[in-house]
């Protein structure tokens, strides 16, 4: 009797007449669920570290990076902004990374080269970052002058906001840059 291999559970949705059908989108679909589940980490990471690193006193190195999310943050009554950047940028970190991961071996099935796949993730993540210093600071602000609900969840819930929003320009550098597969070259035997 043939020994069948086991299949995961992405390989057989892979195998779907909608995943067939509509390679594109199933792949849209794949990466995002795969940044969803590495988004469960970031948030919970940044949970725990804004009031953690609130009772430390830290200070920002003198440095643009810093600066540039620094200057958009609002202190808040309970998170220093020097707390709020470096929860932002180690959680922002520890989800781009798991997403990586994930989007690599699962959405995309990426066989480029993972060393220079693991640079390129380095840079999307920095840009990510920043851009986040910028999109994220715009998003609290509304929502933290829309409700009164309690600040914890407000800080949750701008973070969840912000970290959706990076789906513009994500999904199209891993698609497209990061996580390529490589030309198969025929043999000339």
């Amino acid at each position: 009797m043939p020994e069948q291999k086991k299949q995961g559970f992405a390989a057989r949705m892979d195998g779907t007449k909608f995943a067939r059908g509509h390679p594109e989108l199933w792949k849209f679909i794949k990466s995002n669920a795969a940044n969803a589940l590495g988004a469960i980490p970031d948030i919970i990471a940044h949970m725990i570290l804004c009031p953690l690193l609130s009772a430390f006193s830290l200070t920002l190195p003198n440095f643009f990076f810093f600066n540039l999310i620094a200057g958009r943050m609002e202190a808040t009554t309970d998170y220093t902004i020097e707390a709020l950047v470096y929860a932002f940028i180690i959680s922002t970190f520890i989800g781009q990374a798991l997403g990586f991961i994930l989007n690599r071996k699962v959405a995309f099935h990426a066989t480029a080269n993972v060393v220079l796949s693991t640079f390129l993730m380095i840079l999307l993540a920095l840009f990510t970052i920043l851009a986040n210093g910028f999109v994220g600071p715009a998003i609290a602000s509304v929502v933290f002058r829309m409700s009164s609900l309690p600040e914890g969840f407000l800080n949750f819930l701008s973070k969840l906001l912000s970290m959706a929003a990076t789906i513009v320009w994500v999904y199209p550098i891993n698609r497209f840059v990061i996580h390529r597969k490589k030309k198969e070259v025929p043999d000339n035997v």
